[in-house]
């Protein structure tokens, strides 16, 4: 879909058509780090070879902003670079990297999650080699790449329970993974955390600045404030199904309510994660009348 894009000295960001995934390259006197690696084999060689036209630096280090398979599949293409990934992201990818590859082999037809996907490109994800997790930590990570530093900062669950924001201090740049989107909706998957996802957004928030460059895991890169304003509709979204459950709406009546800031089609299971942590509501009560 594009060419490398610097966004500050050494760092760079491209943007690939399928899934319309962002991968980040970082390079320091030591090495390069990649950020993400796409969802098979070929697309994990094709950024190996798109990397080396551009950088003679060796990829030592690769690093997960999450479990999902269109940002972590292509890792095993990766030999010599350790990864790294936030304690949750590694275990669901164990988990379910497997389940969604056997989901694809006895589907192979097309996925309605990704229509615009062949199912040619579905079966080799299917067929793409994983491998484990290497380094794994719970809140902060700082990798060294010699003259420069990474930050890894699990702020809380939203997207995931394992959302990890890899932060370039000297360049301002900041690679959020799928805790923002610009060329659609924030993604609620059957493992999104929609009642917390607002406060996590907040503190990357307080992290940036008015210049900070943010890539977000699909899309255009964007700034500050589009993080605040998408924000907003995160806590909008958390606040009606919190509004609506406490004044004792039904899980079925609270899937027909329409006044969202997406399309409720996009934000099922937000409404159906978030009664899982609410629980069954309660019916509401009139307040008791007082003497007189």
């Amino acid at each position: 879909m594009s060419d490398w894009t610097e966004l500050g000295d050494r760092c760079w960001v491209r943007r690939y058509r399928e899934w319309d995934v962002n991968v980040g390259l970082v390079v320091g006197s030591a090495g390069a780090l990649v950020v993400d690696t796409r969802a098979t084999t070929a697309q994990a060689v094709e950024v190996l070879a798109e990397i080396a036209e551009l950088t003679d630096a060796p990829v030592r280090w690769v690093v997960n902003t999450h479990a999902h398979f269109d940002h972590t599949f292509g890792n095993a293409t990766f030999t010599e670079a350790a990864t790294y990934a936030q304690e949750n992201a590694a275990a669901a990818l164990a988990e379910r990297g497997p389940a969604l590859q056997e989901h694809y082999r006895d589907n192979p037809g097309p996925d309605l999650a990704f229509p615009e996907i062949p199912p040619e490109l579905l079966a080799e994800v299917a067929a793409t080699e994983l491998v484990a997790i290497d380094n794994t930590f719970a809140v902060a990570k700082v990798i060294d790449l010699g003259d420069r530093r990474v930050e890894l900062l699990h702020l809380g669950s939203g997207h995931t329970d394992g959302d990890v924001l890899v932060v370039v201090p000297d360049v301002d740049v900041y690679f959020v993974g799928d805790l923002v989107e610009e060329s659609a909706a924030p993604s609620y998957g059957d493992d999104s955390y929609p009642l917390e996802w607002p406060d996590t957004i907040d503190r990357v928030i307080g992290l940036l600045s008015a210049t900070a460059k943010v890539v977000p895991g699909h899309g255009a890169v964007v700034d500050a404030e589009f993080v605040r304003a998408q924000a907003e509709d995160l806590g909008t979204v958390a606040n009606t199904i919190s509004g609506l459950h406490h004044a004792g709406t039904t899980l079925e009546q609270a899937l027909a309510h329409t006044d969202w800031p997406w399309p409720i089609a996009h934000l099922e299971q937000a409404v159906r994660r978030g009664y899982e942590v609410l629980g069954v509501p309660r019916r509401p009560t009139l307040p008791l009348l007082g003497p007189g």
